[in-house]
C-alpha cells in the first residue's frame, strides 16, 4: 500500500523525533544518524531511489550502500567483475553489465534528497559459496587463487554455504588491487567510504565443518586458523627473524590488516579530500577483535586512521555493558567525535529505542541501524518502523 504523504509528515525525522524524549547534552558535533542498506535491498534504479528517499524522508543523516559484497561489485568497474544480483539469480550471470549503475544511481539521489552516502565494501571477503565463479568473468576465486588465505594445513580457505573465503591482507597484490578499488570509488561524488569485514575470520570456526565435515577437532582448529601461506610466512620471518614466536606472528597479522586500513584511507581522502570520512564496522568487544580478528579497533581511532568507529553491538544483553567498556577504551572526547553504535534492528522495537538513547546519553557521536530491511519492506515502512516513528 502505498504511503501516505501525512504519514510522512507526521514522522519525519524518524530517530530525531524518537529520542527527544531521551535527554542528553548536546554533542559539540552534529549527530550521525547512520543506516546501513545492504547489496540484497536493491534491484533496479527504482529500488535506489526509492531507499535513499525514504532514508532521508525518516531523518537519517548518512546511509552506508553496500557496493562490493565477496569480490564482485555493484558498479562498473576495471578490476572486478558485476555482480550477478543485478542480472540473475545465480553465479552464471556473473559479470554481466545490467545497463545502469546503482552506486551512480545512490549518489545522484542522495544529493537530491541532501543525505550523505557512503560506499559500503566488504574488504577481504573474495568468494562465497560452493558454486565456483565462471572463469570467463576474471572473479577473484578463479584468477587469482594465491590471493586467498590459507590455513594452518596448508589448505586455501574454502568458502561454505552461505560464508566466505577471505583474501591476505598481507599480500602485496591483494593491498594494491583493494587501493584500486578504493580508488574507482573515490571518483564518485561520494562522502565517504565503509569498511566492513576488515579482519581475520575469527568466525569461521563456526562453519568450517561445512568444508570438512570428517575433519577432527585438532584439524578443525586449524582449518580455522589463518594464513600461513608463503608470502606471509617470508615477510614475517623477515621482519621478526626466522624463530617466529606466536606474539610476533599475531601481531604480523594485525598489523596487516591496519594496513589495509592506512591504504584505503590515504587513497580514498587524496581523491575526495580530508572532508571525507573513512569508516568501519568493527567488533563491539574490542578485546575480541585484536586478539582473535586482528583487528586493533582502539589503534585505529587514536591514530586516527579512521574517523569513525561503528560496533557492532549487536547483542542486546550485552549492549550497555560493551558500551561502557568502548567509552573506556577510546576516552571522552574521542567517543563523542569517533564512536558511532551500531544497533542492530532485529530485535524489538522499544529495546532499540532505548539502545538508541543509551547511546546518545553516552554522548557517542551518534548511532547506525542494521538494516534498511527491518524498517522498510517493498519500500514501505514496516510495523517495527511504525513503532520507532510513533510520536
Amino acid at each position: 500500500m502505498k504511503t501516505s504523504r501525512f504519514f510522512w509528515i507526521a514522522c519525519a525525522g524518524l530517530l530525531i523525533s524518537l529520542l527527544l524524549t531521551a535527554a542528553a547534552p548536546s554533542p559539540r558535533l552534529p549527530e550521525v544518524r547512520a543506516i546501513w542498506v545492504t547489496r540484497f535491498d536493491y534491484k533496479t534504479p527504482a529500488d535506489v531511489a526509492s531507499i535513499v528517499a525514504n532514508c532521508a524522508r525518516a531523518g537519517f543523516t548518512d546511509i552506508f550502500f553496500q557496493v562490493r559484497g565477496n569480490g564482485t561489485v555493484f558498479y562498473p568497474s576495471r578490476v572486478e567483475p558485476w555482480a550477478f544480483e543485478l542480472s540473475g539469480t545465480n553465479v552464471v550471470a556473473l559479470g554481466t553489465d545490467p545497463g545502469w549503475d546503482p552506486l551512480q544511481t545512490a549518489v545522484a539521489s542522495s544529493k537530491q534528497q541532501g543525505i550523505r552516502l557512503h560506499a559500503y565494501i566488504n574488504v577481504l571477503p573474495g568468494w562465497r559459496g560452493r558454486i565456483e565463479p565462471p572463469r570467463a568473468a576474471g572473479q577473484l576465486w578463479t584468477a587469482h587463487p594465491d590471493w586467498f588465505m590459507v590455513d594452518a594445513l596448508g589448505q586455501r580457505m574454502q568458502p561454505v554455504k552461505g560464508w566466505y573465503a577471505f583474501v591476505n591482507p598481507a599480500h602485496p597484490e591483494v593491498r594494491q588491487h583493494l587501493v584500486q578499488l578504493a580508488d574507482e570509488l573515490a571518483r564518485y561524488e561520494l562522502d565517504g567510504l565503509h569498511l566492513d569485514y576488515i579482519r581475520f575470520p575469527y568466525d569461521y570456526k563456526d562453519v568450517v565443518r561445512g568444508a570438512y565435515p570428517n575433519a577432527s577437532s585438532r584439524e578443525i582448529k586449524k582449518h580455522a586458523d589463518f594464513s600461513y601461506d608463503r608470502v606471509s610466512l617470508e615477510l614475517a620471518r623477515k621482519r621478526y627473524g626466522p624463530t617466529l614466536r606466536q606474539s610476533k606472528w599475531n601481531q604480523f597479522r594485525r598489523a596487516a590488516v591496519s594496513q589495509v586500513v592506512c591504504d584505503l584511507r590515504q587513497v580514498f581522502k587524496n581523491r575526495r579530500g580530508l572532508q571525507s570520512v573513512v569508516s568501519a564496522s568493527v567488533l563491539a568487544d574490542f578485546n575480541t577483535g585484536y586478539r582473535t580478528a586482528f583487528q586493533d579497533s582502539r589503534h585505529w581511532a587514536n591514530e586516527h586512521m579512521v574517523d569513525w568507529l561503528v560496533p557492532m553491538n549487536y547483542n542486546a544483553a550485552l549492549f550497555d555493558g560493551r558500551l561502557i567498556k568502548m567509552r573506556k577504551a577510546l576516552g571522552r572526547r574521542a567517543s563523542g567525535e569517533q564512536l558511532v553504535a551500531g544497533i542492530n534492528c532485529a530485535g524489538d522495537a522499544q529495546e532499540i529505542r532505548r539502545q538508541i538513547a543509551t547511546a546518545r546519553a553516552a554522548g557517542c557521536r551518534g548511532f547506525a541501524l542494521f538494516a534498511y530491511s527491518h524498517l522498510f519492506e517493498n519500500h514501505a515502512p514496516t510495523p517495527k518502523a511504525l513503532v520507532l516513528l510513533k510520536q
